[in-house]
């Protein structure tokens, strides 16, 4: 039998990408710079209900960058409107490709936080192969990591260790790693490396 190494390598570079971007989502803090205002607006238009009727079209229909840059200068001309301190003209809007992947971002941080809500309700996925010992735990670690929660105030919170904390954050994050894998259509490849 012979092995495709470039498809290996092609899902292994997927997963690896799977991997960075939602260990950055679980730990994004955030902040008021320019981007991160970016990154708010591009959320409300994602909740718009546009990207739901944007993802129906053809790909070579969808022109996600120009439907986010309307809505973005949409908002933003609303809030000088009312008076508000924004400096509209001095705003950068990314290009089309960088406008695209906050778009991602943003559904991510959405259907990171729809798994974690899952989890505090004891819901796992049955689609993976080793199931979560502890999900509700991890649900409620996960749900205050998500909220900026140091690991001290969440194990004070829920009145637990320290390092189970951390042990509930690297466990659930391997399994929203898994997890979205599987979503993507990458399970081939989805073993121990995943959990690392």
């Amino acid at each position: 039998m012979t092995v495709d190494r470039t498809t290996d390598a092609d899902m292994a570079a997927q997963f690896e990408r799977i991997i960075r971007r939602v260990k950055a989502s679980m730990s994004y803090r955030g902040s008021y710079s320019t981007r991160d205002i970016l990154g708010a607006l591009v959320a409300r238009w994602v909740h718009s209900g546009e990207w739901q009727r944007l993802r129906a079209l053809p790909p070579a229909e969808r022109h996600i960058g120009p439907s986010v840059r309307r809505f973005i200068l949409d908002r933003l001309e609303q809030v000088r409107g009312r008076g508000e301190p924004v400096e509209v003209d001095a705003l950068a809007l990314p290009s089309d490709d960088d406008l695209v992947e906050q778009v991602e971002t943003a559904e991510l941080h959405v259907w990171l936080a729809d798994r974690v809500a899952e989890l505090q309700r004891g819901e796992v996925d049955a689609r993976m192969r080793i199931p979560l010992a502890h999900p509700i735990e991890v649900g409620e670690v996960l749900a205050r990591a998500l909220r900026g929660f140091t690991q001290r105030r969440i194990a004070v919170e829920l009145d637990i260790a320290l390092g189970l904390v951390n042990r509930r954050i690297a466990e659930g994050t391997s399994y929203l790693v898994v997890l979205r894998g599987i979503e993507e259509g990458i399970e081939g490849i989805l073993g121990e490396e995943a959990m690392s």
